[in-house]
């Protein structure tokens, strides 16, 4: 009895996280309400969602954990095949791939990269995106490399550029997402990583005008 109840529990707890990611990728965190999700998840109680998970920020957190606990594996093999000549390509290509290269092995429809990009929009979840970030030891690896990679620039030129760079991914994968959704993509998910790692190696060591020279300014 008591292993039924509990793959019960983590089927309606499935069920719950991906019907949520699917409302929230198509029309904004705040704007679908959890027992929203609860009816579109075929629940008969409509307090479900608190039930499951304890609130919203809480079921934002479980829908980063499950697609990260699928991400940072592949984002660790490429960490670790990196060799001494490691390069800021390197870093960023690190950066990228993972998340499209899982995000093709799903199959369209996908909806984790618009929920994502529809969290940077939300100031009360948009927090929740970057915790991983805080206690994942590759990224940490990852970051500190690729910051270690780029020349000297002003603190104000790498805050911006760094912003541009979250942005650039989120919401270019976010795109391409759609037009695969919707049967419209003109490129592959290869194609479209390729890309992003060219224009954000671009981005990073684009001269710096309007600025003074000195890196600490």
């Amino acid at each position: 009895m008591a292993k039924g109840r509990t793959e019960q529990v983590a089927m309606t707890r499935g069920i719950l996280l991906r019907t949520a990611e699917r409302l929230f990728a198509e029309q904004g965190i705040s704007s679908v309400s959890n027992r929203q999700i609860s009816e579109a998840a075929g629940q008969g109680n409509n307090f479900a969602v608190g039930y499951h998970f304890g609130g919203k920020v809480e079921l934002v957190r479980s829908i980063l954990a499950h697609h990260n606990a699928a991400i940072e594996p592949l984002r660790h093999a490429m960490l670790a095949d990196l060799t001494s000549e490691v390069e800021l390509r390197d870093w960023i290509r690190c950066l990228v791939r993972p998340q499209t290269d899982y995000l093709d092995s799903l199959g369209a429809p996908t909806y984790f990269a618009r929920f994502c990009a529809q969290i940077t929009t939300d100031p009360r979840y948009g927090r929740t995106l970057y915790e991983q970030a805080d206690i994942s030891a590759e990224l940490i690896a990852l970051l500190t490399g690729l910051y270690s990679s780029l020349p000297p620039l002003p603190p104000r030129v790498l805050e911006i550029r760094d912003t541009m760079a979250r942005n650039m991914i989120l919401l270019t994968i976010a795109d391409h997402e759609r037009a695969c959704a919707d049967g419209a993509a003109s490129r592959s998910w290869s194609d479209v990583s390729d890309q992003i790692v060219d224009a954000l190696v671009g981005m990073w060591l684009a001269p710096v005008t309007g600025a003074s020279d000195d890196p600490s300014s």
